[in-house]
C-alpha cells in the first residue's frame, strides 16, 4: 500500500475510529481472537453492529513483554520472533503500563439500512453506526423528522467473497441499476431496501431508487451472478483499510454472494504445538521456573559453547539455590534441546509432530512440568483390545500453545505459512503472530503397527478408500498434497470422532471441548507415526478435571472403546449414510454423517473431513472392511 494510505488507515483507525472496540459494550474472549474470531472476521455485536478484526499493524501494546508466550519450537515454525496473547483490557490501577488497550476493528458492511422505512446509506470503515435521515419517501413507511431520537440503521445482510480472500459490500447500486434504463448518480438517487411479500426468499428481498430502479436478490447468490452485471473483484481489504482498486486474479464466476454471517465467510487457520519436556524429572519447581526465567538469556552468553560460570554462580545466590544442582540442570536442558528436531519454517506438520509422538509414546516429563506422560503396554488391559494397539499413555499434564497464522474464505485451503501470513498486516515492521496458552490432561493411543499395515493392504479396504482418494485430490483441501490417501489415516482419524463422542458421554465433558491430535501421515509414511492423542485443553479449570485421564485407566478405557464401536454399527441415517459414496464438504467423507461422526468444529483438525465408519467396523455388504470388525458381537 501506497505510505500515504498506510498513514491515512493508521490515523483513522485510532482517532474516528478509536471507540469500536470499547469494552464495556463489546466484550470478547482473547481466546475468541484466535478462533472461532480473528483477523479480517465479521464479528457481530448487540444492537444490530457488525465489526470486523482489524490487521495486526492496528494492534498496540504498551510494553509486549507481559504477553509474550515462550515456545521456541513453534515460534521457529511458524517463522516469527515471538508469539503474544492478544491485548486485554485492564484497569489503570490494575496494570498502569498496559492500561486501557482494546483490539481494534473496523466497520464492515458499509451499506446500512433502516429498519422502519428502509432508507439506506454507505459508509466508511471508520465512522459511527449511522442514523437514519427521515428521508420523506412518497409511498410506504416514512421515520418523521419531528422524532426525538434518529433510529440507529443496520448493516446490509449480503455480502461478495472471492476465493483469494477479498471481501467488499454486496454492490446494490450496480445491481440495481444494472438494467441499462436507469443510471445510478450517487448525488442524487436515494436507495431504499423492503422485504415482505408471499416469499421468504430471496425474492422478498427488494431494492428501489428515487429514479425508477426496482430489484429483486433474486438469483444473487447463483454462479456468474455478478459477472452478468459486469462487477469484478477489486481485491478489497477491510482489515488492512484496503478499499480495493487493483483487480483480482480471480475467475469473475467464482466471486459469490453470502450472507456475512454465513460460516464459509471466514476459516481459521491455526497451529499449535504440545510442550515437549526438556527438563529432568528429578528437578525441582524452583530450579525449572529460574530455568523459564534465564535460560534463553544463559544460553546466549556461552563463549565457544560453555556456560559462563560466574553469571550462574551470580544467579544461584541471588535466588537461594545450589549452584551445582543449578548448572547441571542448565546442562541437561541445553543437551535435551539439542537432541531434537530442528525447526523451520519449511518443515512438514508430520516432521513437526515426530518429537511430541517420541515423547507420547514413552515416560515422560513430571507432575513439576508443564508435560507429565505415562505409559502402560497393552499388556495392562483386558485382552479384548490387546490386537489393536501396542501402548496407551495416559497424559495427566500438557500445555498447548495454539497461535493464529492466517484466515481463507469461501473453502479452507492450503497455503504456506508464509503466504498466510502476509494477508494479516500491511508492513513487515513487525515480527509476531497472535497465540494463547492452554492447559489440560489427555489419553494417547499407539496403534499396532504391524496389525494396521496388514488390515490397511487389504484389497477390499483400498477399493473403499479409492473413491475417497479421488475426491481428496478433486478438492481444494488436497490440491497441494502429493500422493494417495492412507486407509490408516481414515481410520485413525474416524476413530477419534468416534471415541469423542464416546468419552463426552463417559467422562462429563461437553464434545466441543475434547480435541484431536493425530500422529499420522494422510499419504506418506516417512515418520512411521500411528497415534492419537485425545485431549481436553482449556485457559479455565475445565481443563484439569482429572476425568479424560481416569477414563483411561484399566478397566475403563476397554468399555469406553468397545461402546464407541457399537454405537458406530448403526446410525439414523442408515442405511442412506454407510451406503453413501460421497457427503459432507467437497464429498469428502463416505459413511460419517451429523448423526454419527461428525463433531463439533473445534474439535476437529481437519474441518470434519475424511471419515468412513465403514474402515471402523465395516459395511452393510462386507463386515471385514471394518479394522474393529471384530468387535461388533462383544
Amino acid at each position: 500500500m501506497h505510505p500515504v494510505k498506510q498513514k491515512y488507515y493508521r490515523e483513522n483507525m485510532f482517532q474516528r475510529g478509536k471507540s469500536n472496540m470499547a469494552f464495556s459494550n463489546r466484550p470478547m474472549r482473547r481466546s475468541a481472537l484466535i478462533g472461532p474470531w480473528g483477523v479480517g472476521a465479521i464479528v457481530p455485536f448487540p444492537n444490530d453492529e457488525s465489526l470486523m478484526i482489524a490487521g495486526l499493524d492496528m494492534w498496540r501494546y504498551n510494553d509486549a513483554q507481559p504477553f509474550v508466550i515462550k515456545d521456541e519450537r513453534l515460534t521457529k515454525r511458524l517463522g516469527v520472533s515471538e508469539l503474544r496473547w492478544p491485548p486485554d483490557f485492564r484497569e489503570k490501577n490494575a496494570d498502569s503500563e498496559n492500561c486501557n488497550l482494546k483490539i481494534p476493528a473496523v466497520r464492515f458492511p458499509t451499506w446500512y439500512y433502516c429498519p422502519f422505512c428502509g432508507s439506506m446509506k454507505k459508509t466508511t470503515y471508520y465512522e459511527p453506526q449511522p442514523e437514519c435521515d427521515n428521508y420523506p419517501w412518497k409511498d410506504g413507511r416514512v421515520c418523521s423528522a419531528n422524532g426525538k431520537f434518529k433510529r440507529k440503521m443496520i448493516p446490509e445482510r449480503f455480502v461478495v467473497v472471492c476465493p483469494e480472500g477479498h471481501i467488499s459490500d454486496f454492490p446494490i447500486a450496480k445491481w440495481l441499476h444494472s438494467d441499462g434504463q436507469h443510471i445510478y448518480d450517487p448525488n442524487t438517487c436515494k436507495i431504499r431496501r423492503s422485504t415482505g411479500g408471499a416469499s421468504a426468499n430471496l425474492t422478498g428481498v427488494f431494492y428501489q431508487c428515487t429514479c425508477g430502479a426496482k430489484k429483486s436478490m433474486a438469483g444473487a447468490t447463483r454462479k456468474g451472478a455478478l459477472k452478468k452485471i459486469g462487477f469484478q473483484c477489486k481485491s478489497s481489504k477491510p482489515w488492512l483499510g484496503i478499499y480495493g482498486g487493483e483487480n483480482c486474479n480471480c475467475d469473475p464466476e467464482d466471486v459469490k454472494v453470502v450472507l456475512r454471517g454465513a460460516t464459509n465467510v471466514w476459516f481459521a487457520d491455526t497451529r499449535s504445538s504440545i510442550h515437549i519436556p526438556t527438563d529432568d524429572e528429578a528437578t525441582s519447581r524452583k530450579i525449572i521456573a529460574i530455568l523459564d526465567e534465564h535460560f534463553d538469556a544463559l544460553n546466549a552468553s556461552r563463549v565457544n559453547g560453555q556456560f559462563n560460570k560466574d553469571i550462574v554462580q551470580f544467579l544461584a545466590n541471588s535466588k537461594g539455590v545450589d549452584f551445582a544442582t543449578l548448572y547441571q540442570a542448565i546442562l541437561k536442558r541445553a543437551n535435551n534441546l539439542e537432541g531434537l528436531l530442528e525447526v523451520t519454517e519449511d518443515i512438514s506438520e508430520d516432521a513437526y509432530r515426530l518429537e511430541e509422538y517420541k515423547v507420547l509414546i514413552k515416560n515422560s516429563g513430571s507432575d513439576k512440568q508443564d508435560f507429565h506422560s505415562v505409559n502402560y503396554s497393552i499388556k495392562n488391559y483386558n485382552p479384548v483390545i490387546r490386537k489393536y494397539f501396542k501402548s496407551i499413555s495416559l497424559v495427566p499434564k500438557l500445555r498447548e500453545t495454539r497461535a493464529f497464522v492466517g484466515f481463507s474464505r469461501l473453502e479452507p485451503n492450503e497455503r504456506t505459512i508464509s503466504e498466510r501470513k502476509k494477508d494479516l498486516r500491511l508492513s513487515d515492521e513487525e515480527d509476531w503472530l497472535p497465540a494463547i496458552e492452554v492447559y489440560g490432561e489427555g489419553i494417547f493411543f499407539e496403534f499396532n503397527e504391524e496389525v494396521l499395515k496388514d488390515w490397511a493392504q487389504k484389497i477390499n479396504v483400498k477399493e473403499r478408500i479409492s473413491s475417497l482418494n479421488a475426491a481428496f485430490h478433486n478438492a481444494k483441501f488436497g490440491q497441494n498434497v502429493e500422493g494417495d490417501l492412507r486407509p490408516e489415516f481414515v481410520l485413525i482419524h474416524t476413530f477419534a470422532h468416534l471415541l469423542i463422542n464416546q468419552l463426552s458421554f463417559d467422562c462429563g465433558y461437553g464434545s466441543s471441548s475434547i480435541r484431536e491430535r493425530i500422529y499420522c501421515e494422510k499419504t506418506g509414511n516417512n515418520f512411521n507415526m500411528h497415534g492419537l492423542l485425545i485431549y481436553t485443553a482449556s485457559g479455565d479449570s475445565e481443563g484439569s478435571l482429572g476425568g479424560l485421564v481416569r477414563q483411561g485407566e484399566h478397566g475403563r478405557v476397554e468399555d469406553t472403546i468397545v461402546n464407541a464401536i457399537k454405537n458406530a454399527l448403526w446410525c439414523t441415517s442408515d442405511p442412506i449414510c454407510i451406503q453413501s459414496a460421497g457427503q459432507g464438504p467437497e464429498s469428502l467423507n463416505l459413511a460419517a454423517c451429523h448423526n454419527c461422526a461428525l463433531l463439533p468444529e473445534t474439535c476437529c483438525e481437519h474441518g470434519n473431513r475424511l471419515l468412513d465408519r465403514g474402515v471402523v467396523v465395516g459395511t452393510l455388504a462386507d463386515n471385514s472392511i471394518g479394522f474393529f470388525s471384530e468387535l461388533r458381537d462383544i
